[in-house]
């Protein structure tokens, strides 16, 4: 049985003082336009598949989803048993922006979440008492509740994905020397090239390649401060090839040449007696 209830227009002013302002309370089978307002819906049972940027996804009984105004869920294919509860909000942008939510975010209900055990009463408050205050601390609860989930869920991911690019890792710092190239790397990782490369700049901040110049040009600082070896032995052992190569990249990320850097060692170990 679809029930929906509309805050009365006896609590506009009550609506204006709050950072989130509840517009309608909801339950039933069938899914909400969020047309129009925020979006905020607990799974009740069954569950909701829809499609976002990352893909198809699906909120499974016990999940809540929330969809920012104005983003609608294409192809929305609720199962036979669907069954949730919402409520349509609308917030300041500044309110919701501290919580880095995507357009579509989906997160676990849980202790804390508080939007099951106010809905239950939220029908009978908002067209008795209009006590929006209660509606408006559920729906906050649980988008924070959405925030959290995302965020331990994106740590989880960095791991993971950490872990399945440390034999690249270690490829690099133990033959940084050879003719290391990004597919030689992601065969190591047991990933498509286009897969590791996106994850590698995900996890790492930057490019393989970049991340094993970066390696090359550490090894070769310590040649240059603590032995005597010629710049075209420390380009051929850092995996540089050539001198000039060694050169141009020394000054593009240190700002300094092989011979200056070597310079600054020297004068930095000396010591003088008086």
């Amino acid at each position: 049985m679809e029930k929906i209830i509309a805050l009365p227009e006896e609590a506009e002013e009550a609506r204006t003082r709050l950072p989130i302002v509840p517009i309608a309370f909801g339950s039933g089978s069938k899914c909400p336009s969020a047309d129009e307002a925020h979006l905020l819906l607990s799974v009740r049972a069954g569950s909701l598949s829809y499609t976002d940027l990352s893909g198809e996804e699906t909120a499974d009984e016990g999940q809540l989803l929330f969809v920012r105004r104005g983003h609608t869920l294409p192809d929305l294919a609720p199962s036979a048993d669907f069954d949730c509860e919402f409520v349509l909000f609308d917030a300041a942008e500044d309110f919701l922006a501290h919580l880095d939510l995507d357009d579509i975010s989906a997160g676990e209900v849980g202790e804390g979440c508080g939007l099951s055990a106010v809905a239950k009463m939220s029908v009978y408050a908002l067209e008795y008492y209009h006590d929006c205050l209660k509606i408006c601390a559920a729906v906050y609860a649980a988008l924070a509740k959405i925030a959290r989930d995302r965020m331990i869920a994106k740590l989880e991911r960095f791991d993971t994905l950490s872990e399945r690019l440390s034999p690249a890792i270690l490829q690099i710092e133990q033959r940084y020397g050879e003719a290391l190239t990004v597919p030689m790397l992601a065969h190591a990782c047991s990933m498509g090239e286009s897969h590791f490369s996106r994850a590698f700049k995900q996890v790492y901040g930057t490019s393989p390649i970049r991340y094993l110049i970066r390696v090359r040009i550490e090894a070769a600082k310590t040649l240059l401060a603590d032995t005597d070896l010629p710049f075209e032995e420390i380009a051929r052992r850092c995996g540089f090839g050539t001198t000039k190569y060694f050169g141009d990249m020394l000054k593009r990320h240190e700002h300094v040449s092989p011979r200056e850097l070597r310079a600054m060692y020297r004068s930095m170990t000396q010591v003088s007696f008086f």
